[in-house]
């Protein structure tokens, strides 16, 4: 519904069987620079942000809220170090333009 290649913060879809689901690696996950220098943190905490601000305010009106926000749930990829969601099992979809009736 939300697919990387469009933009999404999300890791690329790859396939499902039963409550099994395939995502490609991303890279580390979060935790791992929890002791990085303080402007690689700073980078990723804005990261974090612009992911927030994404899933709240986008072109589809709807707001996407993760429920389970935890350093083991974000990746930071190798090559570009850009932060994204890896397990988004935990999501509430609201649609604003209900909200807003």
């Amino acid at each position: 519904s939300f697919p990387s290649d469009e933009g999404w913060p999300f890791a690329k879809y790859l396939g499902a069987c039963g409550r099994m689901v395939a995502v490609n690696y991303v890279g580390e996950e979060l935790w791992s620079f929890y002791n990085a220098p303080w402007e690689k943190r700073v980078d990723l905490a804005k990261q974090l942000m612009d992911i927030a601000e994404q899933l709240t305010n986008n072109d589809f009106d709807f707001a996407l809220y993760l429920l389970d926000v935890s350093f083991d749930n974000f990746a930071v990829g190798p090559r570009d170090g850009k932060v994204i969601v890896v397990d988004a099992e935990n999501i509430i979809v609201a649609d604003k333009r209900l909200i807003k009736q």
